[in-house]
């Protein structure tokens, strides 16, 4: 849907007075003079209401084919039907992601190949088996796979047997269609050139092994890192999967 349609309708739905004519046209098509009465807002309010949502092609009105003084006020099905496809397309909300007829190649690059990039490997490996071939690595090596990490994907019952410590500097001869750089500093320091073929994203995710934390904290930080992540892999295939069609 055009950019300009989806302003105008969201401009629309903004008034919880709207919000409920929508509610109430859902259920069935009403006439004004029963909408007046079970809003309870003024003939010129209600009118004024039902124009707008008119106008944002969200209702439709037509005459009574049994008494010609009558008009009844319809939702438009087929606009909802669209504002559906357009959110799900966006949405980090749904249940089942769509598979990529062309499997993207992915890194998930960070400094020691860390919680953040080995979170995002499993997770990806296991919510889109068969759009992503995921890898992660970092700039240096790590001292090995964090116990809270397992134990995080373990309560999710996310695989992590397939899980590699790598440098990027192993992966160099692989090609990869993006590189997602999980930490800030190395997406800020990165060297284009080490990934001309790539394209690179940035996603700027918390630290849990910041010097100080104590375990607690680092458990707390990766279980928001597993939710961020999971969210942000949910609109990034469905990004693909509408670059696809397109």
């Amino acid at each position: 849907m055009l950019q300009e349609t989806m302003v105008e309708i969201f401009k629309a739905l903004s008034d919880p007075n709207r919000l409920h004519l929508m509610e109430l046209l859902m259920d069935g098509d009403r006439t004004n003079s029963e909408l007046m009465s079970e809003v309870g807002l003024s003939q010129n309010l209600l009118s004024h209401h039902l124009n707008v949502l008119t106008e944002a092609g969200l209702v439709t009105v037509q005459q009574s084919i049994g008494d010609a003084r009558r008009r009844y006020y319809s939702p438009s099905l087929a606009m909802l039907g669209a504002c559906c496809l357009w959110w799900k397309q966006r949405s980090p909300c749904a249940q089942t992601l769509p598979t990529l007829r062309n499997p993207q190649r992915v890194l998930f690059l960070c400094a020691k190949n860390g919680a953040r990039s080995l979170i995002a490997e499993a997770l990806a490996h296991h919510m889109a088996p068969g759009s992503l071939v995921a890898s992660s690595a970092g700039l240096a090596p790590s001292d090995g796979i964090s116990p809270l990490v397992l134990q995080v994907l373990g309560e999710h019952l996310v695989p992590a047997h397939m899980l590699r410590i790598h440098t990027y500097q192993t992966l160099l001869n692989q090609p990869f269609d993006y590189v997602v750089t999980v930490c800030d500093k190395v997406h800020e320091h990165l060297t284009p050139e080490l990934f001309n073929q790539s394209r690179i994203i940035h996603w700027s995710l918390h630290d849990e092994s910041e010097e100080g934390r104590a375990e607690s904290e680092q458990l707390e930080i990766i279980h928001e890192l597993y939710h961020d992540i999971e969210q942000r892999l949910l609109v990034f295939v469905q990004r693909l999967a509408q670059a696809e069609q397109a």
